[in-house]
């Protein structure tokens, strides 16, 4: 008779402990999944350059060659401003 409860105790348990490492293994994959609407919004920034004048972002940009011979990045704005001190167009 104490065999029989035994053996029945013993089932519960490894019963309870499968369904336990189910629910964990669940769990960790669950975790995997990453949200891609976190990710879209770095992309959107990827396709500007910042003006080396007024520091916006532009998707077009024209370069000149300032004074000291670095090459300097101008959005529309302020290309104006990039030709009255005689940068040179490269």
């Amino acid at each position: 008779m104490w065999w029989i409860i035994l053996v029945l105790i013993l089932l519960l348990s490894l019963i309870m402990v499968y369904r336990i490492t189910l629910r964990v293994g669940d769990k960790v994959r669950t975790a995997k999944v990453i949200k891609m609407s976190l990710h879209g919004k770095k992309t959107a920034k990827l396709n500007k350059q910042q003006c080396s004048f007024c520091r916006k972002r532009d998707k077009k940009l024209a370069f000149y060659s300032d004074e000291q011979g670095r090459v300097v990045g101008v959005c529309s704005v302020c290309r104006p401003q990039a030709e009255r001190r005689a940068l040179m167009r490269l």
